[in-house]
């Protein structure tokens, strides 16, 4: 059966890097809004006996750019699932390398929305075939898909690369206790015996403001501070103070998903970070590692 892979206007490098890697031909999307808001997607053919009876592939991250918000990512995959749903695909296979609202898996305050949970029901109810994600900040809820769901993950080729840049004698350290079993699998990729540390977090619930706590023994140590996702990098900034304050000598900031929203890198960088380094999980200018060999492997 012959594979497209349909490019998202979220993923346009990585999508066409595991085009080239699976061998198959790419088409993109034209794409616009309407003066009331609306989103508009086009499939960028002439014909549409091109996708008639071929696996389609599509890849689209749904983070926020400067070019379109999470709902704005998210209205554009759903039109790709129904555009060649409706032009008779044999198989649709959706790759999702960032999900948004994947952090709203739990209810914290009284009337809040379990919406990642909606989030993944709704890809679902498309009748899609197969569903991949990258480091998703929930895995489990990925039993909410009645199709094949893969979570892919991604630590070790973000430690290849930081190997790859001489960083040695290292420390993995989570920003807090709850990322700890992600730090301590992380840190296996750099050797066995490599430490793993955190610092103590607490987090308003109303208002989202964090307090972070802690001196490690970090001296003269490669620190690779490490989580899933980076936004405002207010965790991360703070992180790597306390681990600049520590003695730590170079300190990279790493995340799969790098969103970096408002003055993110500003921050992160000022704290006292050497370098950040994202996937392209986010098609911003951290991204730093691809994941298109990966992606491939698993959909070969």
């Amino acid at each position: 059966m012959k594979k497209i892979v349909l490019v998202g206007p979220a993923s346009q490098m990585l999508g066409l890097k595991i085009a080239q890697e699976l061998g198959t031909e790419a088409i993109n999307t034209e794409v616009k809004r309407f003066p009331d808001g609306e989103n508009y997607l086009r499939i960028n053919i002439e014909d549409e006996t091109l996708i008639a009876n071929k696996e389609v592939i599509i890849i689209q991250s749904t983070g926020p750019s400067s070019s379109g918000n999470q709902n704005t990512r998210l209205m554009e995959l759903f039109m790709m699932i129904d555009s060649v749903k409706r032009m008779g695909a044999s198989k649709v296979i959706v790759v999702v390398p960032y999900l948004a609202y994947a952090r709203q898996d739990k209810v914290f305050r009284p009337g809040e929305s379990q919406f990642a949970n909606v989030i993944l029901c709704l890809i679902n109810s498309l009748g899609i075939d197969e569903f991949y994600t990258v480091d998703m900040h929930a895995p489990q809820i990925l039993g909410e898909c009645s199709c094949k769901a893969i979570n892919i993950d991604s630590m070790k080729l973000l430690a290849n690369y930081i190997t790859s840049i001489g960083a040695n004698d290292i420390v993995v350290v989570a920003p807090d206790k709850g990322a700890m079993e992600r730090s301590k699998a992380f840190a296996k990729h750099f050797g066995e015996n490599v430490p793993v540390d955190f610092f103590t977090k607490e987090r308003d619930v109303k208002t989202g403001e964090i307090k972070m706590t802690g001196t490690l023994s970090l001296k003269d140590k490669d620190v690779v501070i490490a989580d899933d996702i980076i936004a405002t990098g207010g965790t991360m900034a703070t992180a790597i103070k306390l681990a600049r304050n520590s003695g730590a000598n170079r300190i990279f900031a790493v995340a799969t998903h790098a969103l970096l929203i408002d003055q993110a890198k500003f921050r992160i960088l000022k704290a006292g970070a050497d370098e950040i380094i994202g996937t392209d999980a986010i098609d911003n200018e951290v991204s730093k590692v691809s994941l298109a060999k990966i992606i491939a492997d698993y959909l070969k």
